[in-house]
């Protein structure tokens, strides 16, 4: 098994991994020479390519491996979702997405990534940056799977069921410190997200208001946010009323009134489950969204699903959608172009993105950022070509 490590720029030389056996570790360099150091070869994006992608995993810190990832096709993506993430770049966060739609597995140093990860159907895993053995600890389970796997399904359930499991233990402790400790916001916070994941949605509402009640008490300043989440776990159990009436409570600001008003609107017209899909969508939980709205289809849901279709790049379903309806309205035009340039631009097929994104252009200049975008990855890429 090649275990291919696609770093950060400027670190090339500073590669990471433990060394495993059974397993070539190698880090993709930007220099042009091959050379072995600590157990790791360094070679360039050239060698990797001619690697045999079925034997590979790769490990990924930076998004704009993604198109080159596409290409290879490995056996296994591993990314890596540490310290970065505080990038302020859009077009780094547009990479992330897509990259973790591509992932295998992600392991994070943010327990809150690791929960929506999850919520999105995507094995998460959190090592603690404290435990100074938390990460390799994490890969070389990871890397362990890949090499016992080899038919993709059955890579997939098992990440999914260590994922679980790992949830399950840490959903556990949680429970037990609250045990000890019964006060504490921060707890109750974190065990109604896990016992959420995990499908226990009654004893996550019950957690939530725990927390909430404890959030008061301190006059804290995220009441509000936490009531929000209390609004998500009552529309996970089809309260619908409870769950409009919780996020009205939160509806401070006017775009989040607007909305309320859109949603009581929805409501009075019995389409409970374009209520609850939208509460949900709103705060991450998408896969319960769309599977509401797909099991439960209305003449209102549709700028809902799009939006849905398209953030978890189901781009042929979002693109039938679009053309349901006007198709040669100058809007739909930007939008289906700018759908087929972001498909074929994380396929990695730089000119006919480029070329539908110029399509686009033609009717909104600001589609030009995506061309941008893309020169930037071409230009992370071409140091390792």
């Amino acid at each position: 098994m090649n275990v291919v490590l696609f770093g950060e720029p400027g670190g090339e030389e500073e590669a990471w991994f433990p060394l495993l056996p059974d397993c070539q570790v190698l880090a993709v360099s930007a220099g042009k020479k091959s050379e072995k150091k600590n157990g790791i070869s360094y070679v360039p994006l050239s060698a990797v390519r001619e690697l045999e992608p079925s034997y590979g995993v790769a490990v990924v810190s930076h998004p704009y491996w993604m198109p080159v990832l596409r290409q290879w096709k490995p056996h296994a993506v591993i990314g890596l979702a540490y310290g970065a993430e505080a990038s302020s770049d859009a077009s780094f966060h547009y990479y992330r997405k897509a990259l973790n739609r591509l992932c295998d597995a992600v392991i994070t140093d943010s327990e809150e990534t690791m929960l929506n990860l999850n919520l999105r159907g995507i094995p998460s895993f959190y090592a603690q940056p404290c435990l100074g053995t938390a990460l390799d600890e994490r890969c070389v389970e990871l890397v362990g799977l890949c090499k016992a796997n080899a038919n993709v399904h059955d890579l997939r359930r098992s990440l999914q069921e260590l994922a679980s499991h790992k949830r399950m233990e840490r959903t556990k402790g949680l429970l037990e410190a609250i045990e000890r400790d019964p006060h504490n916001e921060a707890l109750l916070s974190l065990a109604s997200r896990y016992l959420y994941v995990e499908g226990r949605h009654s004893e996550a509402e019950h957690y939530g208001f725990q927390a909430f009640g404890r959030c008061v008490v301190a006059n804290g300043s995220r009441c509000l946010s936490l009531y929000r989440w209390i609004a998500v776990v009552q529309a996970r159990q089809g309260k619908t009323e409870d769950a409009l009436n919780s996020f009205g409570v939160t509806a401070i600001q006017a775009e989040d009134k607007a909305r309320y008003q859109r949603l009581i609107a929805a409501y009075d017209q019995q389409l409970h489950a374009l209520v609850c899909a939208d509460i949900c969508r709103e705060n991450g939980d998408l896969s319960y969204a769309l599977e509401l709205l797909e099991r439960h289809p209305a003449p209102f849901d549709r700028s809902i699903r799009y939006q849905l279709y398209k953030e978890t790049g189901q781009y042929p379903k979002a693109l039938n959608l679009l053309t349901q309806d006007r198709p040669k309205e100058p809007a739909v035009e930007r939008e289906k172009w700018l759908l087929f340039g972001e498909q074929e631009e994380q396929g990695g097929c730089v000119p006919q993105a480029v070329s539908f994104y110029l399509k686009a252009a033609c009717i909104d200049q600001e589609v030009i950022s995506n061309i941008l975008r893309l020169e930037k990855v071409e230009r992370f890429l071409a140091a390792y070509s």
